[in-house]
Parts: structure tokens; sequence; C-alpha cells
């Protein structure tokens, strides 16, 4: 009886041994990206346009666009879409229009020199699709982004002079548009 349950427990200590621990890691893979819900009947180019209206003016509206074009090309490309700014455009099917209404960073907690902080950029915008023919596909007003980032700086308005807050914060628009208005419904 001992014996069995020895050589049970070698087993057992073999096929983890083998098993768990000295193969080789699995391939990792990316699961495909969700289907996309919005009706996109004759549009297979969108032309991005930025505005900045908000008092402060930090986010370039150039770089915005491209940020936002970007992020298009990058989460659509199975579709067949294809996003452009700028005259590289051309005649698209579609004009996505943002337009940031407000930008604001907000401290959180205290911070000094020697303890850098967290704070809030804040960012509200509007954006629409609409085709050539002047059917709005998408639109949302008013949303708010808030993107949480630890900074060196001490004072939040030093926040908008740093790049990586800036290209964060464009990064986060740009994605936070494309899924709200490709992907949920």
């Amino acid at each position: 009886m001992l014996e069995k349950k020895l050589l049970t427990l070698a087993c057992a200590v073999g096929i983890l041994a083998c098993g768990a621990c000295f193969l080789p890691p699995l391939p990792e893979h990316r699961p495909p990206p969700p289907p996309l819900r919005l009706n996109l009947e004759g549009i297979q180019s969108v032309r991005v346009e930025a505005m900045n209206i908000s008092e402060t003016h930090h986010l370039d509206p150039v770089d915005l666009a491209q940020g936002v074009a970007h992020a298009i090309n990058e989460k659509t490309w199975k579709a067949g879409l294809n996003a452009y700014t700028g005259k590289e455009a051309g005649d698209a099917d579609a004009v996505l229009r943002i337009t940031i209404l407000n930008e604001t960073v907000d401290a959180r907690g205290p911070a000094s020199q020697a303890n850098p902080g967290s704070m809030t950029i804040s960012i509200k915008d509007t954006a629409t699709l609409t085709r050539q023919d002047g059917v709005v596909v998408w639109s949302e007003t008013e949303s708010e982004n808030s993107i949480l980032r630890h900074f060196r700086q001490v004072s939040p308005t030093d926040a908008w002079n740093d790049s990586a807050a800036i290209s964060s914060a464009i990064i986060a628009v740009g994605n936070r548009i494309v899924i709200r208005m490709f992907y949920i419904r």
C-alpha cells in the first residue's frame, strides 16, 4: 500500500515538474477586437477635424486630430476604415469633428518637491461623425475624460508643460472616442 502511494506521489511530482515547470511558456494570443457596432455603410474614409474652444487652449487641435485619426486606424483597420487629417484627407466619406470644451488639472493629495503628487487631467469634449450627405452617424456631447497621472511638478499649472501628460491626454481622448463611437451603443 505504501509503495502505491509513493509511486502515485512520484508520478504526480513528475507530471508537475515536466508539465508545469520545464516547458516553455505558451505563446500569447491577443483576442480579436469586438465587432463594430456602428453602421459604416458607405464610409471607408474619415476626415478628423479638431477645435479647442476652452479658455486655456492647452491641447493643440492638430495634435488631437492626428491622435484620434491614429486611434481610429489602429482599432478599426480590419473594418477597412481609414482616418486622415488635414489636406491628406481629401474627399472623405465622413467627417469627425471634435471640439474641446474644457481642460483642467486638479491635484490629488499633498505634493512637494521631494514627494511628487498625482493629478487628474480632465478634458470635456463634443464629437460628431457626419457623412458627406449631412446625415449624423454618431455624436456625443460634453463627454469627460479623466486621466490620473503622477507628476514631478508641484503646481497643477505646471502639468501642462509636461509633454508626456499632453501626449497621455491626447491618447486617452482618442481611445475613448473610438471605443464609444465604434464599440459601445
